[in-house]
């Protein structure tokens, strides 16, 4: 007996609707920005229905703000070994989701648009950063305790300390995708200054 070989048509199944729902998201923000994307667009760019995309997101922004944070990956597991190794791990993962072209430009777009809708931006800072922030200050803490940072350094000031170098770069340079060396020389730059003397 012939093997029939049937061509699937139609709308994705539900089990392939979230990741075609994520995709048609991004490559609308690659295209016409966070201000031109709605929830129609979406669904005729995935081939969903409107209401399969409301089932799993409440609004445009929470649609938007996932398929950024998929992009990223989730919080990385540290090695715990030492302060360097866990912030080289963390920096690993700041520019995780930026290796294409399309991803670079979906970055720089979000950033660029994303303090123009309060909703999204409030949505992005509870999911994504403030997750990766807590993170940090759990790595300077530990480092604290080991004697690897002194003592007396204000916590919320070191979080953006240990940050700022690597999201400045990326902030400026939105087309290039950093080499490992230069992520060394933030982290090694930043260190040197905040050991204990």
């Amino acid at each position: 007996m012939t093997e029939q070989i049937v061509k699937k048509t139609g709308r994705p199944r539900s089990e392939d609707a979230d990741k075609a729902i994520i995709e048609a998201t991004l490559e609308l923000v690659a295209e016409v920005g966070v201000g031109g994307i709605s929830i129609e667009g979406i669904a005729a760019r995935a081939g969903v229905g409107k209401t399969t995309i409301y089932r799993r997101w409440p609004d445009k922004e929470s649609v938007i703000c996932d398929a950024v944070a998929i992009l990223k990956g989730p919080v990385p597991d540290l090695p715990g070994t030492s302060l360097r190794d866990d912030l080289l791990v963390m920096a690993d993962s700041t520019v995780r989701g930026r290796e294409s072209t399309r991803d670079r430009r979906i970055y720089a777009c979000f950033v660029g648009e994303m303090y123009r809708h309060p909703a999204l931006k409030d949505r992005y800072h509870s999911t994504v950063i403030k997750p990766r922030r807590e993170l940090i200050r759990r790595v300077l803490a530990a480092a604290v305790e080991r004697g690897e940072l002194r003592a007396d350094l204000d916590m919320d000031v070191m979080i953006e300390v240990m940050t700022a170098p690597l999201l400045h770069w990326l902030l400026h340079h939105p087309e290039e995708s950093p080499a490992r060396k230069l992520i060394e020389q933030f982290v090694d730059g930043v260190l040197d200054g905040l050991r204990p003397r």
